[in-house]
């Protein structure tokens, strides 16, 4: 993993840590994370930092995947084909 993919992971780490805080209440402590991630960055790089961060999300999701597929045998394509199948449901 690159430098930059372990910055934007453990700041997608820091994102879900604070939404599972209180994944059903308020979401006041993830609006507060996601305010002070992007107020860090200067007025010009706002996007590129919304962006990072839904890279670091994207690299926590897979290795999430890869952890269950470890851990229960079942691998990602099956994972996705089961939360979409529960998604489809709601």
């Amino acid at each position: 993993m690159s430098p930059y993919q372990f910055v934007s992971a453990r700041d997608a780490v820091g994102l879900m840590t604070a939404w599972a805080a209180r994944p059903d209440g308020p979401p006041d402590l993830l609006v507060d994370y996601l305010s002070q991630h992007l107020d860090e960055s200067p007025p010009e790089f706002k996007l590129a930092a919304a962006v990072e961060l839904v890279m670091g999300m994207t690299t926590l999701c897979g290795a999430l995947l890869v952890l269950r597929e470890h851990e229960s045998g079942v691998g990602p394509q099956g994972t996705l084909s089961e939360l979409a199948l529960h998604y489809v449901q709601e």
